[in-house]
């Protein structure tokens, strides 16, 4: 292993300093943002009672947070890095499909963020020049594209200054958005206009088995389930295999599902039509906490795509392609602008978008997820030969991985055209399946064990 590489061995015992408190915050200061409220806001436009809502938020998290405890243990057993761990179930020479794959759905969440970053400051800077009331949402995604493309710029630049110099405000900002936007959907409850309405406790417009539950469902678990792959980068600084569980349960499912709830009462109250920055910028009681309000909602967002995401583009294009930080912000920044949703010109078309990019990645990352737990936990009985990974010729190709992977997608698309939901985006055709996060997860699962019995045979 070159010096070069050197980022690419196992951790020391030395370099593992993260202890359960650490992690925790770590994993606060990844879920929290602006957009954990919007989980809420989807779970209302799908028609869920609030019960419904904390229900699939439980469950998606829930899952997630298990998947994460599950693939981190073999970095903090063994401490080593995405890329190599990859190795087992992918070979040396493979690795760049899952990579690649992987890195495509940062890329997707960069832009997401970006986008709800550039919405929220777009619409503090309309509260600041004076600009207020029901046409709120129509002026500011007006000015979204052309705020994006500004925004773009200004965080390629910071990007690529390293970025380790915001941290704190990554870990500081999103405490503050969740604590004032639960402050912010109270207040809004005792409003005169507000404080008659009801809450759908029990009853919502769907039913507990319907197509809409199970998409919620699906949503919640797509939303963080994008950290599953890759959560071994930040596992192996850590001392203890004890914090995942504790890590993952209060960093994680907790302030999802909280944040799901205050979502789905503030858009729930206010009409539905609405997204959570838009209430702030419409209901504040007066601009100084709107503009505060939209400001914690941006720092939160921007904080986050900067410090969670483009770190692991970056390792990703710098191994793969060759590329330097600096060309892949500008590579990044131009597919971020072309992903992200600024054509829109009404809020609630926003939510339909979010819900449809969740199905965009979710038959690519159940899949290489489901072959790398199983590689580990069940294969290989949580058994690593470390210098196995680093130099022997075994590793350079495994088409187990891959053959796995390709049944897992394929079997997706044949249930999607079994059940009639086969859909285009542009010209090509996506499973429309609600729970296809899952499907292909345990699909290529059973197909990585069974390849690997034959394999030994």
């Amino acid at each position: 292993m070159s010096e070069s590489d050197s980022n690419l061995l196992p951790t020391k015992p030395e370099e593992r300093i993260i202890g359960t408190i650490g992690y925790t915050i770590i994993m606060i200061s990844l879920t929290i943002a602006t957009s954990i409220f919007f989980l809420g806001w989807i779970s209302n436009v799908l028609g869920l009672s609030l019960i419904q809502t904390i229900v699939s938020s439980l469950i998606g998290s829930g899952i997630v947070a298990i998947l994460l405890c599950l693939n981190g243990h073999a970095g903090v057993k063994y401490g080593i890095p995405y890329p190599i761990y990859l190795r087992l179930s992918f070979g040396k020479n493979t690795t760049i499909i899952p990579m690649i794959m992987v890195v495509f759905i940062d890329i997707i969440w960069y832009a997401i963020d970006a986008f709800i970053a550039t919405w929220a400051i777009t619409e503090m800077f309309l509260l600041i020049l004076g600009y207020a009331g029901i046409d709120m949402p129509t002026r500011g995604l007006y000015y979204v594209p052309f705020v994006l493309i500004l925004f773009l710029i200004i965080t390629g630049v910071i990007g690529a200054g390293k970025i380790k110099s915001i941290k704190w405000l990554d870990i500081l900002s999103g405490p503050l958005i969740l604590l004032f936007f639960g402050w912010f959907t109270l207040y809004m409850m005792n409003m005169p206009q507000f404080s008659h309405i009801s809450i759908p406790i029990w009853e919502g417009r769907s039913s507990w088995l319907s197509s809409e539950f199970l998409l919620n469902i699906a949503v919640q678990t797509a939303w963080w389930g994008m950290i599953v792959p890759n959560i071994v980068d930040i596992c192996r600084f850590t001392k203890s295999t004890k914090s995942l569980i504790f890590g993952h349960t209060i960093g994680l499912v907790i302030p999802q599902v909280i944040g799901t709830i205050i979502g789905y009462i503030a858009t729930y109250i206010t009409g539905g039509n609405l997204s959570p920055i838009d209430i702030i910028a419409i209901y504040s009681p007066i601009p100084i906490i709107g503009i505060f309000g939209l400001l914690f909602a941006f720092l939160a967002t921007a904080t986050t795509m900067l410090t969670g995401y483009l770190p692991g583009i970056v390792n990703v294009f710098a191994k793969v392609f060759k590329l330097s930080w600096r060309k892949t912000i500008i590579i990044t920044s131009i597919l971020s602008f072309f992903i992200a949703p600024w054509y829109v010109k009404e809020s609630l078309e926003v939510a339909y978008k979010l819900i449809d990019i969740m199905w965009y990645y979710s038959m690519f990352l159940g899949p290489i997820v489901g072959i790398m737990i199983t590689d580990y936990w069940i294969v290989r009985k949580r058994i690593i030969l470390i210098n196995e990974i680093y130099h022997k010729n075994p590793f350079n190709s495994s088409y187990i991985g891959i053959i796995s992977l390709i049944i897992g997608i394929i079997a997706e698309y044949i249930l999607a055209i079994y059940q009639g939901k086969l859909y285009y985006v542009y010209i090509f055709p996506l499973p429309g399946l609600e729970l296809v996060w899952y499907y292909g997860l345990i699909i290529s699962s059973i197909s990585y064990y069974l390849l690997s019995i034959i394999k030994k045979k």
